[in-house]
């Protein structure tokens, strides 16, 4: 699903059996960032409403065992309830991932099926990525390899454990440790805790785009460890104003609409190439500040 990060790939997925998975998820657009998590690092969130509130009053939440194998039978009657199911894999450890064997990360993937084969699953998740071009892939994984791809790292990199936290946009809580996946709760009166009611957040345009064009005037470290974090936003952000564009008509508004997308579609090319000039010894510490500057005079 051009656009989407391999959360919201997954999700897309898992929503589209029930609802209008492209509008919810477009609708939800919006960049938030902390930037004054735990060490220092950023936290993004991209998403409000939150994602894991669905539009029958149930909620998505994770849902841990002590490892993988623990996990299968609680993931088959997720799966029998409700015909999917997202899991929480280790992309170093899918067979078809371009970081297959690097660092862990995390990524999330929808199980749609299980029969004599294993475990059919659809990984919808395309991107350009530093390793090469991830494709999708809708197939089956044996049992032994649903196994391994949730066989997670004893603990995440922080900002791996932020991206899991906000993953739908609001905060979630997920086991530290253990293997994943979500459960599909009814008739639960909690509510996902919007970034809104915490303190600390820049929310919008406005004020998140002039922070993050100064953070990353601060060198090509700070890019290098955000760069999934930017190329998710403006992944989304085009997602958001593909979706619009195709239910408008006005002419300006349309304009307006295909300008901005041009430009945020253009912010994964420019990070990749301040990433690689830097790698060949000739940095250009400009190139992303100006560009998220200029975004910031899109009025969408």
């Amino acid at each position: 699903m051009q656009g989407l990060s391999c959360y919201t790939a997954a999700l897309h997925g898992y929503l589209a059996a029930e609802w209008d998975a492209t509008a919810m998820i477009a609708r939800s657009v919006r960049l938030a960032v902390r930037p004054d998590s735990v060490r220092g690092e950023l936290a993004f969130s991209h998403h409000e409403p939150s994602l894991d509130l669905l539009p029958d009053g149930s909620r998505l939440r994770y849902a841990g065992a002590a490892s993988s194998t623990d996990a299968l039978p609680e993931v088959a009657a997720e799966l029998d309830r409700h015909g999917r199911v997202v899991v929480v894999v280790d992309s170093a450890r899918l067979p078809w991932s371009v970081t297959h064997g690097g660092p862990s990360a995390p990524h999330w993937l929808l199980v749609e099926g299980r029969g004599e084969p294993g475990w059919q699953v659809r990984d919808s998740f395309t991107a350009l990525l530093p390793a090469g071009e991830q494709l999708p892939y809708h197939g089956w994984l044996s049992t032994d390899g649903l196994i391994e791809a949730m066989t997670l790292p004893r603990q995440w990199q922080p900002v791996h454990r932020l991206r899991n936290q906000f993953a739908f946009g609001g905060r979630s809580v997920a086991s530290p440790s253990g293997a994943l996946w979500l459960h599909r709760r009814h008739g639960s009166q909690a509510r996902a805790i919007a970034v809104t009611a915490e303190q600390n957040w820049l929310i919008g345009d406005a004020q998140v785009l002039p922070f993050l064009a100064d953070h990353a005037a601060g060198g090509q470290a700070v890019i290098t460890e955000h760069l999934e974090d930017l190329w998710a936003a403006a992944g989304h952000r085009s997602f958001a104003y593909r979706w619009q564009l195709a239910q408008v008509r006005d002419q300006d508004t349309r304009q307006s609409l295909e300008t901005a997308l041009v430009q945020w579609e253009a912010l994964p090319r420019l990070l990749r190439v301040a990433v690689e000039s830097s790698v060949r010894g000739r940095p250009r510490p400009t190139l992303v500040p100006a560009a998220l500057q200029r975004l910031r005079q899109l009025s969408c």
